[in-house]
């Protein structure tokens, strides 16, 4: 798919982290988005194109709530997260290929972005976003965390 940001991105082509993929598994990738005004906003995509939860496998659900689960405790343990958000709503021109935010409520949340008002994190001003650096040594503590054995 030609248009779909998340193919180009999963494909190597225009990612959209500046960090190397956080976790691979066999049907998910985990990245961290950018650009961001916010540490540790996770988003879980999926390797094969389709744009409809009701054509998800038994097993890609499997594997996305495993992924949820660990994703979740990483970043409670690394930004001591009041609460994390995650949804799914794939609408967007570009990205209706399925994924998934997981969003850590984090001590540097601003109460009036609560709620769906976290996309403000996304429209950032360039000198708000996170430095590629400080995405990039995130995403390295983060995917030794999501690559050891979890029991």
């Amino acid at each position: 798919m030609s248009d779909c940001l998340s193919c180009l991105s999963n494909n190597g082509k225009k990612r959209i982290s500046p960090a190397a993929t956080i976790y691979e598994g066999k049907y998910w990738l985990v990245e961290h988005v950018n650009p961001t005004g916010l540490l540790g906003w996770v988003v879980i995509v999926l390797k094969r194109h389709s744009e409809k939860l009701h054509e998800l496998a038994r097993d890609e659900w499997h594997e996305l709530s495993e992924l949820n689960f660990r994703l979740t405790r990483a970043l409670h343990n690394f930004l001591q997260s009041e609460k994390e958000y995650s949804c799914c709503f794939a609408e967007m021109e570009g990205f209706r290929h399925i994924h998934f935010l997981v969003i850590p409520k984090t001590g540097k949340f601003n109460k009036e972005n609560t709620g769906s008002k976290v996309f403000n994190y996304l429209r950032v001003p360039e000198s708000e976003a996170l430095s590629k650096e400080e995405i990039i040594d995130f995403c390295k503590l983060l995917s030794k965390e999501m690559n050891t054995k979890w029991e």
